[in-house]
């Protein structure tokens, strides 16, 4: 699901004109928390899937499993709010380089967390 998100992100932002970056935006959160949440569950999900939204939240649920990178924090900094203010497109100003950075920052947690998995 979070390749499905990702691969949704990378073709509305090469393929679709004018750019809809607030989906675009969207789908990059959504394909970051699902690959978050695959890897929660992959070492267990004691005490369950935390059912938020907040992608540090997700990490600290894992951080004493694996190593996160402090980038990967960044990341899910920056990512967190298009998963919620996307729904509320008036709260958010985005240009295409957010967009873009989003795509990229969701594709590199996508692959971090595929090399856990494999």
């Amino acid at each position: 699901m979070a390749l499905t998100d990702l691969g949704v992100a990378k073709h509305l932002e090469t393929s679709y004109h004018p750019r809809p970056l607030e989906i675009i935006c969207y789908h990059s959160q959504q394909s970051a928390e699902k690959a978050i949440k695959a890897l929660i569950l992959y070492h267990g999900a004691e005490g369950g899937l935390p059912k938020l939204h907040d992608l540090s939240f997700l990490l600290d649920q894992i951080k004493n499993k694996v190593t996160i990178e402090e980038k990967y924090y960044d990341y899910a900094d920056t990512l967190t709010p298009y998963g919620i203010s996307a729904r509320y497109p008036n709260e958010l100003f985005l240009e295409d380089r957010h967009a873009e950075e989003a795509v990229r920052m969701a594709d590199e947690i996508v692959r971090w967390v595929g090399s856990l998995m494999a």
